[in-house]
């Protein structure tokens, strides 16, 4: 039963993180879309209840590369706030 409820968890987290690259990437680049805080915040707040339920969580490039590459896109989007 552990298992498939961190195998379920992992694949929401790993859709929802796409999800919110890809939105994130339309409206840097594309300026298409609008940013949604909600759902940021609920990633963060079930990335961070699941990965401390789940340790094995955090191995899992599928989850951990959406939140890796948000960390960029906030980087970046700082970046170019500050220097414009």
């Amino acid at each position: 039963m552990k298992y498939n409820v961190e195998k379920i968890s992992s694949i929401i987290l790993c859709i929802v993180g796409c999800v919110l690259v890809l939105d994130a990437f339309l409206l840097q680049f594309l300026n298409i879309g609008t940013f949604q805080n909600t759902l940021v915040i609920s990633y963060c707040v079930g990335f961070v209840l699941c990965s401390t339920k789940y340790p094995n969580l955090q191995k899992n490039k599928f989850v951990v590369l959406p939140l890796y590459i948000m960390i960029i896109q906030t980087f970046y989007s700082l970046f170019l706030k500050y220097f414009n």
